[in-house]
C-alpha cells in the first residue's frame, strides 16, 4: 500500500495548490518556473526511469500503450481545456463540473501509474510519485481558476478540488489491488505516455508563453535532476 501512500501525498499537492489562488500573496506565486521543472523532471523520467522498465520483449503491445497513454490524455486535454496555468488569466473552453470529468479520469491515471511503477520497482514509483507532485500544485490551481470562472464559490471549488485530489489514491488503491504481474509493463507504459504527453506537450508550452532564460533553466535542472539522482545513488 506504499503506492497508496505517495498517492495520498501527491493529493495533498493538488489541495495546496488549489489554495493559492485565494491567498493574497501566494496568488501572486510565479508558477511558470515550478510548471517548467515539472516539465522537465517528468520528460526525464519517461527516458531514464519508466521506459528501460517497460518489457519490450511483447514490443508491439508495449509500443501501443505507450502511444495509447499519450493520445488519451491528449484527447482529455484538448476536450475538456483544462490544464496546468501559470498565468492569472487562464484560457479554458470547457468550464465548471463538465471539465472536471476530465481531471478526475487523469488523476485517476496519475494514481495507477504511481502504483503500477512502485510495484515494478520501488525506487521508480517515488520517482513517479515526484513529478506527479511537482505537476499537481499547478494542477490544483488551473482547478481553482476553472471553478471560479465558471462561476463557482468556494464550496463548488473546494468540491472540485476534492475530485481532483480523491481520485488518484482511488486510481493508486485500483491498480495496487487487481494489476497482475503481466499487466504492470503495459501499465508503467501507459503511463510514460501520459507522461511524455503532460510534459511536452501541456507543460512544456504553458512555461514557454514568454521567452525566459529562468524557465529553460528550470527545464534543464528538472531533467537534470534524475540521471544525476541515478549516478549518485545507484539506482
Amino acid at each position: 500500500m506504499t503506492g497508496v501512500l505517495y498517492a495520498l501525498i501527491t493529493s495533498a499537492a493538488t489541495l495546496a495548490g488549489g489554495l493559492l489562488p485565494y491567498h493574497p500573496r501566494l496568488r501572486r506565486v510565479e508558477l511558470r518556473y515550478l510548471i517548467a521543472f515539472a516539465s522537465g523532471l517528468m520528460i526525464s523520467i519517461v527516458f531514464f526511469d519508466m521506459l528501460p522498465e517497460v518489457d519490450w520483449t511483447s514490443a508491439t503491445t508495449s509500443a501501443a500503450a505507450l502511444g495509447a497513454g499519450f493520445f488519451v490524455v491528449y484527447l482529455l486535454e484538448k476536450i475538456v481545456m483544462i490544464h496546468a496555468c501559470g498565468e492569472p488569466e487562464c484560457e479554458e473552453h470547457a468550464l465548471g463540473w463538465p471539465a472536471m470529468i476530465g481531471v478526475s479520469v487523469e488523476s485517476l491515471i496519475d494514481g495507477v501509474a504511481i502504483a503500477a511503477s512502485y510495484s515494478v520497482a520501488p525506487a521508480l514509483g517515488l520517482a513517479v510519485a515526484a513529478a506527479v507532485f511537482a505537476h499537481e500544485l499547478p494542477r490544483g490551481f488551473a482547478t481553482t481558476v476553472v471553478m471560479k470562472n465558471a462561476g463557482y464559490g468556494w464550496r463548488g471549488v473546494a468540491a472540485a478540488l476534492a475530485v481532483d485530489a480523491g481520485f488518484t489514491p482511488i486510481g493508486a488503491l485500483f491498480a495496487g489491488l487487481f494489476a497482475t504481474p503481466g499487466l504492470l509493463s503495459h501499465l508503467v507504459a501507459f503511463a510514460a505516455g501520459t507522461f511524455l504527453y503532460i510534459g511536452a506537450g501541456d507543460l512544456l508550452p504553458e512555461a514557454h508563453k514568454h521567452f525566459n532564460l529562468k524557465v529553460v533553466g528550470m527545464v534543464l535542472l528538472g531533467a537534470l535532476l534524475v540521471p544525476l539522482a541515478q549516478i549518485t545513488l545507484h539506482v
